[in-house]
């Protein structure tokens, strides 16, 4: 079972860096504004999706160490 969690939270790990690599890399575009409001909520959503995905992976599959 604690094995369970080490690999859960070094995926939680991962997936936070990803959110914070997607959000902080700037982009090339002249309207920040408008690249703001689609690319965090797009981050974010898919942050979720991917947690949401290992945790069910996590806890509902076996698994062999």
């Amino acid at each position: 079972m604690l094995i369970k969690f080490a690999r859960l939270s070094f995926r939680v790990i991962i997936a936070a860096a990803l959110l914070w690599a997607v959000i902080s890399i700037p982009l090339p575009f002249r309207d920040e504004q408008a690249i703001l409001l689609l690319r965090v909520p797009i981050a974010v959503f898919i942050f979720i999706v991917y947690l949401g995905k290992t945790l069910y992976d996590t806890f509902f599959y076996p698994r062999k160490p």
